[in-house]
């Protein structure tokens, strides 16, 4: 007896009729389930091994990831998708080259190889994600159960194991942030950004799906994002979100432009230019309550002094961070910045692991060429709703890149990342569509 699925647009079954269909929905959740939830979600960080850095990485997760490669990487070849290789452009042909030349000059060539395969593999699954959903209307309902789905998780976690789920006085770092919500996530942080990205996604939804879901989904994330008290997060989101309007809005491509680097430009400013200009240091001891930015100065302060000890290809992609040269150089009276595990900016991050030549062909691809995808995109082309929402996240992931290390990360933003990539490569579809 066949059971006939409804076909109704706000119904959250139809995207699973069909084996075809079920394949891609299959496929598209599980990379989403992955890239969100990791190999260890619901750390216990009252446990001595969440203060260990690592360099050798969650073996499982690698083991998961290279699986799910290889089924995204079958399903490609079975369909003939060649048309993914439109979204890999030059800049980001030489960004890789790049990368792997400073490995080979890193102290952990081998570190450096790995972590840049498995951005590769990000890179794969962020392609793979436009290209799984048939249309916009299948995306969202997709992305509508995704959302669901760790919303459920996260609030699951608060509710039945808040040991896990919440900051705890008895956390062995980071003790202040007790009572801050982090879901399954293993910082505040991290979870406010994630928070950040499902709200992004109740509005695409609340547009192209159902208005009664995109406000369900938007509300759950909203109260969530307030109980992580991510300053980042809170502050940056309702720029990106008004921002976007504006940008999408303008014909004029130079009043984009200007409309583009501002709030990046202005971000820098108060942040990297109070350390380096005692002016802009003392306006921000005037306008900030906590004019360190949670003790950011002093890691910002580290990483431009590395950088400047290797200017031109740094210190090896992911190559830098928790190794042992630095953890063991680390003593009570020293600077921070020997235990973070990253620069807290997205730009800083990459100067240091790949130098500024590595920054400057980052900038290039994250920055210029969705920018130029944009404007060569007629109006009539691009899907308004779709567009908005990788526009949204575009520009909410350069801004938080002012105080999280987002660009090329597997930390605790690796969900802003994946979805800037998909935004970006969402935009560049858009440009050379028919």
């Amino acid at each position: 007896m066949t059971i006939a699925l409804p076909a109704s647009r706000h119904s959250l079954v139809r995207p699973f009729a069909g084996s075809d269909r079920l394949i891609r929905s299959a496929l598209f959740l599980a990379t989403f389930v992955h890239m969100w939830l990791t190999a260890s979600p619901f750390p216990d960080l009252s446990d001595a091994s969440a203060l260990e850095l690592s360099t050798d990485g969650n073996v499982t997760g690698q083991i998961i990831m290279i699986a799910l490669t290889g089924a995204l990487g079958a399903f490609a070849l079975t369909h003939r998708l060649r048309v993914i290789a439109q979204v890999v452009t030059p800049i980001l042909v030489v960004i890789f080259l790049w990368f792997a030349c400073s490995a080979v000059f890193s102290l952990h060539p081998d570190l450096a190889a790995r972590r840049l395969v498995l951005a590769s593999f990000v890179m794969f699954h962020a392609g793979m994600f436009v290209f799984l959903p048939e249309d916009r209307i299948h995306f969202a309902r997709l992305l509508a159960i995704g959302a669901l789905f760790v919303l459920v998780l996260c609030y699951a976690g608060v509710i039945f194991a808040p040991q896990f789920s919440i900051h705890q006085a008895a956390d062995l770092a980071e003790s202040q942030l007790a009572g801050n919500w982090r879901g399954f996530f293993a910082q505040k942080n991290g979870a406010g950004a994630g928070m950040a990205i499902l709200i992004i996604f109740g509005i695409y939804i609340f547009r192209a799906l159902s208005g009664v879901l995109g406000s369900l989904i938007v509300a759950l994330a909203s109260v969530f994002l307030i109980f992580t008290e991510s300053k980042s997060s809170i502050m940056l989101l309702p720029f990106a979100l008004a921002v976007s309007v504006v940008f999408v809005r303008l014909r004029n491509t130079a009043a984009k432009l200007i409309v583009l680097i501002c709030v990046p430009a202005i971000i820098g400013v108060l942040t990297i230019g109070s350390i380096q200009f005692a002016a802009v240091n003392a306006l921000v001891n005037e306008l900030m309550p906590d004019p360190t930015f949670t003790g950011r100065v002093e890691i910002w302060q580290f990483s431009l002094d590395h950088i400047a000890q290797h200017p031109i290809v740094g210190f090896g992609f992911q190559a830098f961070w928790g190794t042992s040269e630095l953890v063991n150089s680390w003593t009570w009276r020293g600077s921070w910045g020997y235990r973070a595990p990253d620069a807290h900016n997205g730009y800083l991050n990459i100067a240091v692991m790949t130098g500024l030549v590595g920054l400057v062909l980052t900038l290039g691809w994250v920055l210029v060429r969705p920018f130029i995808d944009h404007v060569r995109t007629p109006p009539g082309r691009a899907d308004p709703a779709l567009n908005l929402m990788f526009i949204q996240t575009w520009l909410f992931g350069l801004y938080l890149s002012g105080f999280e290390a987002v660009l090329f990360t597997n930390g605790s933003v690796r969900v802003v990342w994946f979805m800037m990539v998909v935004s970006i490569f969402g935009l560049r579809l858009q440009a050379r569509a028919k």
